[in-house]
């Protein structure tokens, strides 16, 4: 089954039957209970939607130098692809940094911290990344993130640049409520449809408004959909946690983030000459929160 014919036969599953959508006006602490017990929360205008349409437009341009072309100079059968934040840059500017500095000044960072039971945050920038993806059709399955990323992050925002509109457009979705440990896996660390189909009442696929965003635990099992409309997806996963919790081989390279006079600040900057990122560490973008 692929996921248009999953749409098909299971519309409700657009629906966020476990209401797990919430607000600037909730309480960092009931987000973070409604996470606890589900594994995902989706934060509405959690951004400013004309800032991310911007930075999305300086992004197309940075990866229009990236797009791979077959061996005779002709576009190839292009689906996308993984960057690290800091390889997109358009002159001195970092679009990806631009957007980790408003998160890190919107009132997502509070729920980032309660999430976290510290103000002390590290961003680990070795897990952060855009992806740009064209919808094709896909194939029921998924993954967990303590699987094919890093055991020990314990969980990852998902910031989609675009509108995205299930049937319509390729986005994330979630079974909850998420498991409390690894689940068996195939040959390429993902889980199949036998466990997606299994109970589809706890599939959810959101949608998506410009500014909005969800989280996700390291735990919960999550896919990305494709339904064929060959529409454009840009996406930026952020991965934060507690600084006194992060492994050292997690942290080259990593933003340390702290309240001074109650505002969150930078505080700590960490990478090594061959990793590529001290022009998106040392930028205008990310100093906004320094």
């Amino acid at each position: 089954m692929n996921f248009k014919e999953l749409l098909g036969k299971h519309p409700d599953v657009t629906k966020d039957r476990y209401a797990l959508s919430f607000s600037r006006e909730a309480r960092p602490a009931d987000i973070a209970a409604a996470y606890s017990e589900f594994g995902v929360v989706r934060l509405r205008e959690a951004l400013q939607p004309e800032m991310l349409a911007a930075e999305g437009e300086a992004l197309r341009r940075s990866l229009a130098a990236h797009r791979s072309l077959t061996a005779d100079g002709r576009q190839g059968a292009y689906s996308g692809s993984w960057y690290p934040p800091w390889s997109l840059r358009e002159g001195d500017r970092f679009p990806p940094a631009a957007v980790i500095a408003a998160v890190i000044r919107s009132w997502v960072w509070d729920v980032v911290e309660n999430l976290c039971a510290s103000s002390h945050i590290v961003l680990l920038l070795k897990w952060c990344t855009v992806r740009h993806a064209i919808d094709k059709p896909l194939g029921v399955g998924g993954h967990q993130d303590a699987k094919v990323v890093a055991e020990d992050v314990p969980f990852s925002l998902w910031i989609p640049f675009n509108r995205i509109i299930p049937g319509q457009t390729s986005g994330l979705g979630f079974v909850v409520p998420a498991p409390d440990g690894l689940l068996p896996t195939q040959q390429h660390q993902d889980f199949g449809a036998d466990y997606l189909l299994e109970e589809p009442s706890k599939l959810w696929i959101p949608s998506y408004d410009v500014g909005d965003l969800t989280i996700h635990s390291r735990f919960s099992p999550h896919f990305t959909t494709g339904y064929g409309t060959e529409a454009e997806r840009l996406s930026l996963e952020v991965r934060p946690m507690s600084r006194r919790a992060a492994p050292p081989e997690y942290l080259d390279p990593s933003v340390g983030i702290s309240r001074r006079q109650g505002i969150p600040t930078i505080v700590d900057i960490r990478r090594s000459a061959d990793i590529g990122a001290n022009a998106f560490l040392d930028s205008a973008d990310l100093g906004r929160v320094g």
